[in-house]
């Protein structure tokens, strides 16, 4: 019942969103990133937080002082993947993955949200449409949607 709801749900937000012009997604994009940053303040102002010049979200769970890792270095990390609704929602994915960071592998949230963690970091990331899939339905996530991950830097290989 819930997996035909959430489809269901996808298949609306797809039809909605398809109508919509660039300057409507956009803007849509810039309330994801306030709601992002009202979370952030709501929840976790005392936390350490950075934010790209792009507009992601890292606010990090646990720190570490090991090595840093940088746009070029291979990392591998633990992940669980979420549809941003007021902060974790609906869990999408879950996993271990090893890949290069800036080689266009992960997407843009996560790409750049993971450059200046540190090695055994703990962090959530954050991001608008704008830096996860836009205007595309990838599995169980409509288009449009804003989306959370937590992290776990376990490994960086420069």
């Amino acid at each position: 019942m819930k997996k035909t709801s959430l489809l269901a749900a996808a298949a609306i937000a797809t039809a909605i969103v398809s109508a919509c012009t660039l300057n409507d997604k956009l803007a849509l994009c810039v309330t994801q990133e306030e709601n992002i940053e009202k979370f952030i303040a709501e929840k976790y102002a005392d936390s350490t937080v950075f934010v790209t010049e792009t507009g992601i979200s890292r606010i990090t769970m646990l720190h570490s002082s090991g090595a840093v890792a940088q746009k070029g270095d291979s990392v591998i990390f633990f992940y669980q993947g979420y549809i941003f609704n007021n902060g974790p929602g609906v869990q999408f994915s879950e996993g271990v993955m090893k890949t290069k960071l800036g080689d266009g592998e992960l997407i843009k949230g996560l790409d750049e949200g993971m450059v200046g963690m540190a090695l055994g970091e703990e962090a959530y990331i954050a991001f608008s449409a704008r830096n996860g899939f836009f205007n595309e339905s990838v599995g169980a996530i409509a288009p449009m949607t804003p989306l959370i991950y937590y992290i776990a830097l376990e490994d960086i290989y420069k």
